[in-house]
């Protein structure tokens, strides 16, 4: 049997990184040939747009499992099949934010479209090196507090398209037209979600501290927690779930957002889930405990020999 990996993942804005210049094709540049649609489905809320005609028509997704402005994409079409191993992505959110990168895996969408599906958290502007170091500490040390600024509504007006580079072989760029009501309507359907999780709202948004992990997400699953199945055919996963955490800390309930092999996965993350995550609880504005979530990921993959 082969070696395994097992990485939790954890909500992650890479740096920027220099090099875009370097794209010197002329960019395929796409209007829109659908209007925005909303997706309020159950664990998730979706904005889908579709750009180009024919060969070229291309459909962006962008996912968000709570309030927040972290957001998944997958972007579906022809055009992604220059590159179909998987990989990191260069993206820029309009003419002005920075550049980023991205890491995707190669599927496919209904009707077997190819598609890169975005395996990490994205925001329209990348966190600074100082504000990553602050995720990083906090991340190991329970109760330590981030104070750092959000997407505002003014940045998400001025993103009037998107950029994605290498590793395309030709730029790609989606005219998406003003993010603001699009990024509005997902925050309608984000708050709507808590209350179908049986959050109260108005407390969770003026929390004073977040539900927090006592150890390490990194531990929470091992090898041992890859399915025997799924080993012996090589399938790597990536789930994204959700823990309600309640007053006392504790995992009360696992629900799986989205999967990529949900027979194969879903059930051996959530059994781990539950027997290994302990928080410190969530606390109201007056420092009072209250049931929460806890939302991240786990890849399931084979490490690279």
């Amino acid at each position: 049997m082969k070696k395994t990996g097992l990485v939790i993942v954890a909500t992650l804005i890479l740096g920027c990184s220099p090099g875009w210049a370097q794209d010197k094709k002329a960019p395929l540049i796409l209007e829109p040939s659908s209007p925005w649609n909303v997706d309020y489905a159950a664990d998730f809320c979706r904005l889908a747009r579709t750009f180009g005609t024919g060969d070229e028509k291309t459909s962006l997704l962008i996912d968000r499992f709570a309030p927040g402005d972290l957001f998944r994409m997958t972007l579906v079409g022809e055009v992604t099949n220059a590159a179909k191993g998987g990989g990191r992505a260069r993206i820029r959110f309009g003419t002005d934010a920075p550049e980023q990168e991205a890491h995707f895996f190669s599927g496919s969408w209904t009707g077997n479209i190819p598609a890169w599906i975005f395996t990490t958290g994205t925001r329209i502007r990348p966190r600074t090196e100082a504000e990553q170091a602050l995720i990083d500490r906090a991340a190991k040390r329970s109760g330590d507090r981030m104070d750092i600024p959000g997407i505002s509504e003014a940045e998400e007006a001025a993103v009037t398209e998107v950029h994605f580079g290498r590793p395309l072989r030709q730029p790609l760029v989606l005219r998406t037209g003003s993010m603001q009501a699009p990024f509005a309507a997902m925050r309608t359907c984000t708050d709507e979600l808590l209350t179908h999780w049986g959050i109260d709202v108005t407390r969770h948004r003026e929390q004073s501290e977040p539900a927090t992990p006592i150890t390490p997400p990194g531990r929470w699953l091992t090898d041992q927690d890859y399915p025997a199945l799924m080993q012996e055919e090589g399938q790597p996963g990536l789930v994204n779930f959700r823990l309600t955490v309640g007053e006392d800390g504790r995992a009360k309930s696992c629900h799986i957002q989205q999967s990529t092999n949900p027979k194969g996965f879903d059930d051996a993350v959530c059994r781990a889930l539950i027997r290994s995550a302990r928080f410190t609880p969530a606390k109201d504005k007056d420092g009072k405990p209250l049931v929460s979530y806890y939302l991240n990921s786990v890849r399931f993959m084979f490490p690279r020999m």
